[in-house]
């Protein structure tokens, strides 16, 4: 009885409005600081020719939150993650293919997803092909 009552309030006790930005938070703060160790960095609106992003990386804690929030709260966790897109873009020029990338393989490490529900909820954050 107890464990249901507390998955039919885990809204009020861990709200997803609150939720949302630390984990988009916890996730830039670790691709920052893969930025930073990396150092050659193209400056937004500057291309570097063949720049690998393979840098960019996510703790374990990091994306053990992240496949919780995407299994919990698929919808909100989607629209945070097209946030999450959007910013390494802007600061660093990263390409959103390789964010999503990025995500993708820390929860293949570290989530709870299986493989298929990981490619199928990635597949509708996959950018077109004509928006890089």
């Amino acid at each position: 009885m107890l464990a249901w009552n507390v998955a039919v309030s885990l809204d009020r006790i861990l709200p997803t409005e609150i939720l949302g930005p630390v984990v988009e938070g916890a996730v830039l703060n670790n691709f920052a600081e893969a930025v930073e160790l990396d150092g050659d960095v193209a400056e937004p609106g500057e291309e570097k020719e063949g720049k690998d992003w393979w840098h960019l990386y996510l703790t374990p804690p990091v994306a053990t939150m992240l496949d919780w929030y995407i299994r919990h709260h698929p919808s909100p966790a989607h629209w945070y993650i097209g946030e999450i897109m959007h910013e390494p873009r802007t600061r660093w020029n990263v390409p959103p293919k390789e964010t999503l990338r990025t995500l993708r393989q820390a929860l293949a490490l570290d989530g709870e997803l299986t493989d298929e529900q990981r490619a199928t909820y990635f597949a509708l954050l996959s950018p077109r092909e004509d928006i890089d």
